[in-house]
């Protein structure tokens, strides 16, 4: 089934282009990587100098000279958690609505009904309510995992602060976090597995939603019997989309991060020819690097649809 389905995927993504917005809007993730480079490039480039005079808790609050030195760095700081909220947010629903369009799509194209970018979008928009309460769902034990891990590294800090301000023994500094660090560890080794069964679950209620029409909670209990019945096909399918995706991904990774790392800084260069130039460079290989994985999420998208449709034939 394999090869068929390849072909097949491809064959769907010649005939139409517009398939390759959506996955650019499933990748949208790619372009934010760039703005994380630039923001721990202005990082590196402050004075912390100015830092070393720090030896209590009063200066660093209330010295003026103390004040004016961190102000660029709490400006900073804000300034990439703005950065990650607003880039979850938006790279979360817009790739919920592109998946949502991709599947639309197949699947009307599959029926031999023609299709375009603004119908696709129009008919995912009605199944994005019913995505994230998927995601809801599908991703709870991976966010209790996470809650889990943020809660003990705040009682961490709040031990450590507070050991800060008394004499404690040596000993007791070093089990307190080393008992802190063996369970984040833990619970880091634990949200990776559960992250990934979450990603391919959520992966296959999508699809089990909009080609079997059926709400949320439905789709989450009839994915899983239907991963059940068809666990080889399916491990199959993960092991050659996405490892091959991942592999592919991981070789652009290998060309393109040692290049944006190389013309990041380039950027803050005394320069303007040499600014501007390195601006442009990073721009364009950006975009590359956005087109790449653009389609090649596209074309894994459209496999897996195309997967998952042969399978509830076959099972019917």
């Amino acid at each position: 089934m394999t090869p068929d389905l390849l072909s097949h995927s491809w064959k769907l993504l010649r005939q139409n282009p517009f398939l390759l917005w959506l996955g650019l809007g499933m990748s949208l993730s790619s372009l934010f990587g760039t703005g994380w480079r630039l923001w721990l490039g202005q990082l590196i480039t402050l004075d912390f100098a100015q830092l070393t005079n720090i030896q209590t808790i009063e200066s660093l609050l209330f010295s003026t000279e103390i004040a004016s030195a961190i102000a660029p760095m709490q400006q900073l700081l804000w300034r990439g958690l703005l950065l990650a909220f607003g880039q979850f947010v938006l790279v979360w629903l817009v790739a919920l609505l592109a998946e949502a369009g991709i599947i639309t799509a197949v699947s009307t194209t599959e029926s031999r009904q023609p299709i375009n970018l603004w119908q696709s979008l129009r008919q995912g928009r009605a199944w994005l309510g019913r995505f994230l309460a998927i995601d809801l769902l599908v991703f709870f034990p991976w966010f209790l995992i996470a809650l889990l891990m943020l809660l003990i590294l705040l009682v961490l800090a709040l031990v450590l602060a507070s050991f800060a301000v008394s004499e404690p023994s040596a000993g007791t500094v070093f089990a307190t976090t080393g008992m802190g660090l063996f369970c984040i560890i833990g619970l880091a080794a634990l949200l990776m597995p559960v992250g990934l069964l979450s990603f391919w679950y959520r992966l296959l209620t999508f699809r089990q939603a909009i080609l079997h029409g059926v709400a949320g909670r439905t789709a989450v209990r009839q994915t899983w019997q239907r991963i059940r019945q068809n666990f080889g096909d399916l491990f199959v399918l993960i092991v050659i989309l996405w490892g091959g995706q991942t592999l592919l991904l991981g070789a652009v990774s290998l060309v393109t991060s040692p290049l944006l790392t190389w013309l990041t800084p380039l950027t803050n260069s005394d320069t303007i020819a040499l600014q501007a130039t390195s601006w442009l460079a990073l721009l364009l290989v950006t975009l590359l690097v956005w087109f790449v994985r653009g389609s090649l999420t596209a074309f894994v998208a459209i496999a897996w649809t195309l997967a998952y449709q042969n399978l509830s034939k076959v099972e019917n």
